[in-house]
């Protein structure tokens, strides 16, 4: 499956589909779109059950698959705000752990696990920040402002905003050691610090997404 990203400040991601490819994204991202495309929100079926419970929960807005019925087709989809656009390619083997709202379209065939962090339970760190990609196809994630990326060593260790992280990969281990609490009054603002220790490789984003 071939794709643009289009555009410096504000991306754009487009998307070539062949007959019978098909990409899904949330209600309300869709740019544009040509050729034989057809679209149905909410699908039917187990695939389409755990996609949403995984990357919509509490009601928020649905997905909406695009499906390439016949020839060619393009499809664009519009990043929320300033900022970059990071694609991501599955073999199958890879797994990465990505910010669930970062997520701007996905081709089918990938698959998404939550992922449940230390504190979760307790109401220390925010419920449903991050997701398990994985399975055997493409993603494209939005990060505002600009991404930095690193690539840590076995045992190496950087401590960062676990608010501004983007995505992570190999055998990353993060260990999440929150100032406050979520929603706290008071003069110190809540701070979501992780502890990150490697090998694998880490992307922050540079700007918050609020």
């Amino acid at each position: 499956m071939k794709h643009r990203i289009i555009g410096d400040s504000v991306q754009t991601v487009a998307i070539e589909l062949n007959a019978g490819e098909g990409v899904f994204s949330r209600l309300g991202t869709l740019l544009f779109v040509k050729g034989a495309v057809k679209s149905e929100s909410n699908p039917d079926g187990p695939y389409w059950a755990v996609l949403s419970q995984t990357l919509t929960p509490s009601g928020e807005t649905p997905l909406v698959l695009y499906k390439c019925e016949t020839g060619g087709g393009l499809i664009g989809f519009s990043a929320p705000g300033p900022g970059k656009v990071h694609h991501v390619s599955l073999d199958g083997n890879m797994r990465m752990i990505v910010r669930r709202t970062s997520i701007i379209a996905a081709s089918v065939g990938t698959n998404f696990e939550k992922l449940f962090l230390e504190g979760e339970d307790t109401d220390e760190v925010p419920k449903d920040l991050f997701v398990t990609l994985s399975g055997s196809g493409q993603a494209w994630l939005h990060g505002p402002g600009n991404l930095v990326d690193f690539t840590l060593g076995p045992d190496e260790r950087v401590v960062v905003d676990g608010n501004m992280i983007l995505g992570f990969h190999g055998d990353i281990n993060p260990s999440p050691k929150p100032l406050g609490k979520p929603g706290q009054d008071g003069p110190l603002p809540y701070i979501l610090f992780m502890h990150v220790t490697g090998p694998g490789r880490l992307i922050l984003h540079t700007m918050s997404h609020d």
